[in-house]
């Protein structure tokens, strides 16, 4: 069995996956909660809806060598 090879570009895009599943876990969430708590899901939604804007920012101008990067 072979092993994929962990690298700089696939581990950015693994934190972006996270935030993206913060994010939508708390729609739903939100779409659960009360009238007093859809204040706080909408601020956590908002906070993780531009968390992942320097990591969006970075892949856009990252070279696929710097991608390719093995760590």
């Amino acid at each position: 069995m072979e092993t994929e090879t962990l690298t700089y570009g696939k581990k950015i895009e693994e934190l972006k996956a996270m935030i993206s599943k913060i994010y939508d876990d708390a729609e739903w969430l939100r779409d659960s909660a009360t009238e007093e708590e859809k204040k706080h899901w909408n601020d956590l939604r908002g906070i993780f809806y531009d968390a992942d804007k320097p990591l969006r920012s970075l892949l856009r101008g990252m070279s696929e060598n710097r991608f390719n990067t093995e760590l």
